[in-house]
């Protein structure tokens, strides 16, 4: 007799085939809590267009959102003939995936931008805003690669990461 899974479960696993489809390498966990479930799906590696494409195959698995004014959930979707969860979260950690290749800590790291300072976070979405359709990747791993040696240029900017050094007792 095969195991019967919960139906957030089952959503975790639509959503790890539908992104293994698209060319995605991400992970995927559900679970149940007092009052509810959910499934949180982290990206590490893809396309633009491919996280664009899960998110809007994803809607049809929730079966609502929280109104925060009213400290309510508020069943808006609700389909018996679908597996939903309460709860869903796709997160991008794409550009922290990267940039990991500069070490365990990479967010002590120094990010600039023409000479400004930047969170790993915001220097990440300033490379996506300049550098569109997935070739921000190709200049943080150029970056990585070259472990903040070189700065890289292009379109008027230049980014830098500057190495954080280890402190000798």
């Amino acid at each position: 007799m095969p195991k019967k899974i919960s139906k957030y479960a089952q959503v975790a696993k639509l959503l790890k085939q539908k992104g293994k489809e698209l060319g995605l390498t991400l992970s995927a966990k559900s679970q149940s809590f007092a009052g509810g479930n959910s499934v949180d799906v982290d990206v590490s590696k893809g396309s633009d267009q491919a996280i664009k494409d899960l998110n809007d195959y994803s809607k049809q698995f929730v079966y609502g959102k929280f109104d925060c004014m009213t400290d309510y959930y508020v069943i808006t979707n609700y389909n018996e003939n679908t597996p939903q969860t309460k709860y869903l979260s796709i997160r991008d950690e794409r550009a922290s995936t990267i940039l990991q290749g500069l070490g365990k800590e990479y967010w002590d790291n120094s990010y600039r931008i023409n000479g400004m300072e930047y969170s790993w976070y915001q220097f990440a979405n300033k490379a996506k805003e300049i550098f569109p359709n997935d070739a921000w990747q190709d200049v943080l791993q150029a970056l990585v690669q070259e472990q903040g040696k070189f700065p890289f240029g292009g379109k008027g900017y230049l980014f830098e990461i500057k190495l954080r050094q280890e402190e000798v007792a």
